[in-house]
């Protein structure tokens, strides 16, 4: 029995001996707590990058998407351009030609007077350009009609424009007190005041009447 207890003791410190100088090193509290604390600083990290890294391939997606979503809305914007430019042209060809003819005309207008302002539209346009540069114009409205009984004319001060194949002008001109207008001249004049065009309209809400 005594042989035996001291067989157990000497290969218990055998094991102990072993365990000490060539097994894996023991570690103290300090040091098992500061391997956790690093492993867990380690894992947010990994978890932060993982974020970060999903996050730019979300945004990776999305630019793919909104490239090819751009690519096709271009596509239907020239598609729609291409039948804008065709319905535009059939519409300048159909717009009646004025009548006095000549290369710049008045093709069509609108007076109309209300609570002391007349607002006028209009639509000038010139024939087929080709490469001749665009016209530098005015444009000025004379309104005839009566004040305090008596004739009267008022006329509005020149709208400079620009003019490649058509060129839609609208205003307004303030009317003095007691003045009614009856007609209105809209005149197209050069950058030096020289006429080019000229039309006659009646004017709508003052005489009932409309023409040109």
């Amino acid at each position: 029995m005594i042989l035996l207890l001291v067989g157990i003791v000497l290969g218990v410190g055998g094991v102990l001996f072993l365990q000490h100088n060539y097994g894996p090193k023991q570690l103290t509290v300090e040091e098992s707590s500061k391997l956790l604390n690093d492993l867990q600083v380690v894992t947010l990290e990994r978890q932060s990058l993982q974020t970060q890294l999903d996050q730019v391939q979300g945004e990776r997606d999305r630019n793919q998407s909104a490239q090819q979503k751009a690519a096709a809305d271009l596509v239907q914007a020239n598609e729609r351009i291409a039948t804008l430019t065709q319905t535009l042209q059939i519409l300048q060809d159909a717009v009646p030609a004025d009548p006095r003819g000549g290369n710049i005309g008045v093709r069509w207008g609108e007076i109309t007077a209300r609570a002391g302002v007349v607002n006028y539209r209009a639509l000038v346009m010139r024939e087929q350009s080709g490469k001749s540069p665009a016209f530098q114009g005015q444009f000025v409205v004379e309104l005839a009609g009566t004040r305090n009984g008596r004739a009267d004319t008022v006329v509005s001060e020149p709208v400079a424009f620009t003019l490649e194949r058509f060129a839609p002008l609208q205003g307004t001109i303030a009317l003095p007190d007691g003045f009614v207008p009856r007609k209105a001249t809209l005149r197209v004049n050069d950058a030096q005041g020289r006429a080019q065009a000229m039309r006659i309209y009646f004017v709508r809400g003052a005489s009932g009447q409309a023409g040109g």
